[in-house]
């Protein structure tokens, strides 16, 4: 059986910050202690709410608040995950089965 690694909190890690922390701290996160709710995963609607000015409308594709959700209402929306979760920002790596110890 190989070993996976494992989030601080003692759970399987799922998640992996890939630029690592420069204090050596543990990069790897399970689903419930990953940081989510980045900006680099908000969508802006319009030129209003967003400078630089967008090309063109961003929106949202989908069921609201099944696959995503208004941080700002006719603004701002981001995806959520199956939880109604925002996702970690998008230098986090995802495996679902979680990443092996290196022996």
């Amino acid at each position: 059986m190989e070993s996976k690694i494992l989030c601080n909190c003692g759970k399987v890690a799922v998640w992996d910050y890939m630029p690592g922390y420069g204090n050596g701290g543990n990069s790897y996160h399970c689903n419930d202690c990953v940081p989510r709710g980045c900006e680099c995963q908000h969508r802006y609607v319009s030129v209003d709410s967003y400078h630089p000015p967008l090309d063109k409308p961003d929106l949202p594709d989908g069921i609201e608040g099944k696959d995503w959700k208004w941080l700002e209402q006719d603004k701002v929306w981001c995806h959520i995950d199956d939880e109604g979760r925002q996702y970690p920002c998008v230098e986090y790596d995802y495996s679902e089965e979680g990443y092996d110890i290196d022996e």
